[in-house]
């Protein structure tokens, strides 16, 4: 992991990582929401814990509404590491994809849009 640039690099609007919602809060890009009336949500914003499978070198999870998705990791996971992921939907209104950040022991692995567009 000494060869991870995560930091270093330029962000733009779709490569932002997201929030770990566990230490900011929720409320971190909140902002003041329109009033909607009937309508339960727009955003999904959520930390979720990961597991890792070292044959496949795959991180898999569950996002609440959206399902299940593994990911191929960019670096092996040592057996004590801590994986987590925060993902939030994309767009203003109307989700127009899913973004996730996947953690391992509270420092970014990386970030990667699961569907749609960021």
């Amino acid at each position: 992991m000494s060869d991870c640039t995560c930091k270093d690099q330029n962000k733009s609007a779709s490569s932002e990582h997201v929030a770990d919602y566990s230490v900011v809060g929720f409320a971190a890009k909140a902002g003041s929401p329109p009033h909607l009336e009937g309508v339960l949500a727009l955003r999904l914003s959520v930390c979720v814990g990961a597991s890792y499978n070292q044959a496949t070198n795959k991180i898999c999870f569950t996002i609440p509404v959206y399902g299940d998705y593994c990911l191929t990791s960019p670096v092996s996971i040592p057996v004590s590491g801590q994986l987590k992921v925060c993902a939030e939907t994309c767009g203003s209104f109307i989700p127009t994809g899913l973004k996730a950040t996947v953690y391992l022991n509270g420092a970014v692995l990386f970030t990667a849009t699961l569907f749609g567009a960021c």
